[in-house]
C-alpha cells in the first residue's frame, strides 16, 4: 500500500517534467534539461557536449530559460528533429 502511494506522487513529477515538451519531439521520454556547462556557442550556433552541432535558426525559443534537447534512444541517439520544423532544441532567447 505504502508503494502505490509514493508511486502516485512521483508521477505527476514526471507528467510536469515533460508537460510543455511537444510530442512530435519526445513521446515523453526523451526529451531533457542540458546543463549550461554542456552547451558552447559557436559561430552560427550551439555545441552540445557530443559535438552535436545546432544552428541559431534552427534553435526553438526556451520557455524556461534553460537549455533543452530531445534525442532518440532515449537520449543517447541523434538529435530530434521533425521535417519542416525547428529542431527538438531549445536555448534561452538572446543567448546566441
Amino acid at each position: 500500500m505504502k508503494r502505490a502511494f509514493a508511486l502516485l506522487f512521483a508521477l505527476p513529477g514526471v507528467a510536469l517534467a515533460h508537460s510543455w515538451y511537444p510530442y512530435e519531439c519526445c513521446s515523453d521520454n526523451d526529451c531533457f534539461p542540458v546543463a549550461v556547462e554542456n552547451v558552447k556557442n559557436a559561430p552560427g550556433g550551439w555545441v552540445l557536449e557530443d559535438g552535436t552541432f545546432i544552428r541559431y535558426q534552427e534553435a526553438r525559443a526556451s520557455p524556461d530559460g534553460k537549455y533543452h534537447v530531445c534525442r532518440h534512444n532515449n537520449g543517447k541517439g541523434a538529435l530530434i528533429s521533425v521535417y519542416g520544423k525547428a529542431a527538438c532544441f531549445w536555448a534561452p532567447m538572446g543567448s546566441s
